[in-house]
């Protein structure tokens, strides 16, 4: 799985980069369920650098943090071109921002975003991978963890993935 943190906001880069801390705690979780997970910065990174570990490393899942609304037009775009170069890999969103416009996210991805994350990463992102079938070295049949559900099954396309009440 490839995990990216989304580029700088507009001048930002020159006062404030954010340690993408919540997504290396995914990245964890992830790595703790058994699977191979890598980690790409584009606010120090660049697309063409997304391009490449796209092409290297074949990700059979590909996560955005998305923690500013400003970035949903930039990982829109990373969505539908992730699909057009590996069309078998699961494309996800999580982070607030991400799950404030959930909704509108799966429509302008036009089939592009396989699953945008509400809730704690930590515990919903392990499940998300399972339930899109990638295979596991300790995990091999799906199902959610204490804490999360899918909203609505992935045979009816995009869905959301929430903590429990």
């Amino acid at each position: 799985m490839l995990l990216v943190h989304p580029s700088a906001l507009m001048y930002s880069e020159l006062y404030l980069r954010l340690e993408p801390i919540g997504l290396e705690r995914v990245a964890a979780s992830i790595r703790a369920a058994g699977h191979e997970v890598r980690l790409l910065d584009l606010q120090i990174f660049t697309a063409a650098d997304y391009r490449a570990e796209l092409a290297s490393f074949r990700p059979q899942a590909v996560g955005f943090s998305m923690n500013y609304l400003a970035n949903a037009p930039e990982i829109i775009d990373f969505a539908k071109e992730t699909k057009r170069l590996l069309p078998d890999c699961f494309f996800m969103i999580g982070g607030h921002s991400g799950s404030f416009i959930a909704d509108e996210l799966l429509e302008h991805g036009h089939g592009a975003i396989d699953c945008v994350v509400r809730g704690e990463g930590e515990v919903i992102a392990p499940a998300c991978w399972r339930r899109s079938a990638i295979p596991s070295s300790r995990h091999s049949r799906g199902g959610d963890p204490p804490g999360a559900r899918a909203l609505p099954d992935s045979s009816r396309g995009p869905r959301h993935l929430s903590p429990r009440p």
